[in-house]
């Protein structure tokens, strides 16, 4: 068996045993190059056992796929009343970080009661919800560049953006949440800015349904510890309650 075979291999286990998995950690993991792991991502591709994706690869398609449009539709209801909750934590005149995804979205639609606001995102479809519905609020999108499937800026360019400010607040939502390896994701990119925001703003407020809790991400954004407000739905593990209450972050199940 020719090594890069063994490694393909590999890379199956470890995408059957997580649905997804980043370049580079998948290149540290097995002590290759990015670009042998790029290769091998092609050809995995090409032979039908695994789709590409940005920053890395996954084995079949889930949820976090799917286009946004589609993604804003999947557990409507429980991401309304997380965004209920998320907004009456927001106080008129504040400046708040928010980042891409359909929960935060959904944060922001619950915000028309508020005013004198200044919103930061790196989030396409967030700042077009302010210039659709403008209630005197001052957005400022994030440059860097555009990644469609998420509608969204990512990147060097997006961080030192946001690292030139300071925020009260920052709202973001999580594609993964372990017990012991707190919020994670499979973007490094998405990831890096999640913790440059959280870094840059006075209160972190993190979003996401039950069903992100005990999923295992490839890239870590910071501990759970390290937020200060976390809401979700009904369904997460007493283990979860029982590590957020022992550290000091006030858990909001809806």
């Amino acid at each position: 068996m020719r090594f890069s075979d063994f490694r393909q291999e590999k890379i199956l286990e470890i995408l059957r045993a997580n649905e997804r998995a980043s370049v580079n950690s998948l290149a540290e993991r097995l002590e290759v190059s990015p670009e042998s792991i790029r290769r091998d991502l092609r050809m995995l591709e090409l032979n039908g056992f695994a789709r590409r994706v940005y920053g890395g690869a996954v084995l079949t398609p889930s949820e976090s796929d799917k286009p946004f449009g589609e993604r804003s539709r999947v557990n409507a209801p429980e991401k309304t009343m997380i965004a209920e909750q998320a907004a009456n934590l927001v106080q008129n005149g504040m400046k708040i970080f928010v980042s891409s995804g359909t929960t935060t979205l959904a944060c922001v639609k619950q915000l028309h009661k508020h005013h004198d606001l200044t919103i930061f995102t790196n989030s396409i479809a967030v700042a077009a919800h302010f210039f659709s519905h403008g209630w005197g609020t001052s957005v400022r999108v994030l440059g860097g560049p555009m990644v469609p499937e998420y509608q969204a800026t990512f990147g060097h360019a997006t961080i030192t953006a946001l690292n030139g400010h300071r925020f009260d607040m920052a709202i973001m939502g999580a594609s993964a949440v372990h017990i012991d390896h707190g919020f994670m994701g499979f973007g490094e990119d998405e990831v890096a800015l999640h913790d440059a925001a959280r870094l840059q703003a006075n209160k972190t407020v993190m979003v996401a349904d039950a069903s992100k809790f005990g999923r295992f991400g490839s890239v870590r954004a910071f501990g759970l510890g390290d937020a200060h407000h976390v809401i979700t739905t009904a369904g997460i593990g007493e283990e979860f309650v029982q590590r957020f209450g022992d550290l000091g972050v006030n858990l909001i199940r809806v």
